[in-house]
């Protein structure tokens, strides 16, 4: 077989998902979202790739995700460094906001002692908002988020799953 050395796998392979993203959410007394602020500063690799700098903008052009935010502002910035090339596969852009964006979310909740759920239920877009134009000039034109997220809540039987950790407890297993 043959294996490619580092030289080699430098001028013929790209790499994804090197952003370095920080964010910060104004929330009310109630949990609703007020604004959003993200920073992206994204490694674009060594030389310029087609895709390279759309990356980490598509990433900030989705950072509202499914919920009404009243105001957002979004910097993006591109570095060159000294590794392979950043190329779009597998959502480019997409699976990064999403990741920010919850994980602001769930912290939010935490900080104001709400469930991960209600927070998500009162800031998602509404199905009477459709078709619903995002601060990044994205359409979404149907959509019922709660609808969705109660029905996967209900499926991977939520309710439940502290019993289940006490279960796995007893049978000395660990479960997180």
């Amino acid at each position: 077989g043959w294996l490619a050395d580092r030289s080699e796998h430098f001028v013929g392979d790209a790499q994804g998902r090197d952003n370095l993203t920080t964010a910060e959410m104004a929330l009310d007394a109630t949990g609703r979202f007020l604004a959003l602020r993200v920073d992206i500063l994204g490694n674009l690799g060594a030389y310029l790739s087609l895709f390279a700098p759309y990356i980490p903008w598509l990433g900030a052009s989705m950072a509202t995700g499914c919920y009404h935010i009243d105001a957002l502002h979004a910097r993006v910035r591109g570095i060159y460094t000294h590794t392979v090339p950043v190329d779009a596969y597998r959502g480019a852009g997409r699976p990064e906001a999403a990741y920010v964006l919850e994980r602001l979310v769930d912290a939010c909740a935490r900080k104001l002692g709400l469930t991960p759920e209600d927070i998500r239920a009162r800031n998602f877009v509404k199905p009477e908002q459709m078709p619903y134009h995002t601060h990044t000039d994205r359409d979404y034109d149907v959509g019922d988020f709660e609808g969705a997220l109660r029905a996967c809540l209900k499926k991977a039987d939520r309710e439940g799953f502290a019993r289940r950790t006490e279960d796995a407890k007893a049978k000395g297993k660990i479960r997180g």
